[in-house]
């Protein structure tokens, strides 16, 4: 695990939509024929567009677990009878 001080404290948080049209630009490119001549940035660029989509759906996924949960949390109670 990184210390907190070799963080960058210069780091930018990306929001959903950034993310996800980050993820589109990347597999834009990986399909223009700019890349024609290097396969291997063409995979890279596909394969990291389907890893932020991925990462995305995933945390959508349990997000929306957590909220369909969450109402047991809130209603959680201790029973002390009997003590």
């Amino acid at each position: 695990m990184a210390d907190s001080e070799t963080i960058s404290p210069n780091v930018q948080k990306l929001t959903v939509p950034e993310a996800q049209a980050l993820a589109d630009r990347l597999f834009s490119r990986s399909q223009s024929t700019l890349f024609v001549a290097s396969p291997e940035v063409r995979r890279d660029l596909c394969m990291a567009s389907r890893a932020i989509r991925s990462m995305l759906s995933t945390i959508d996924r349990l997000a929306s677990e957590c909220e369909d949960r969450a109402h047991l949390l809130r209603a959680f109670h201790i029973d002390v009878g009997g003590c």
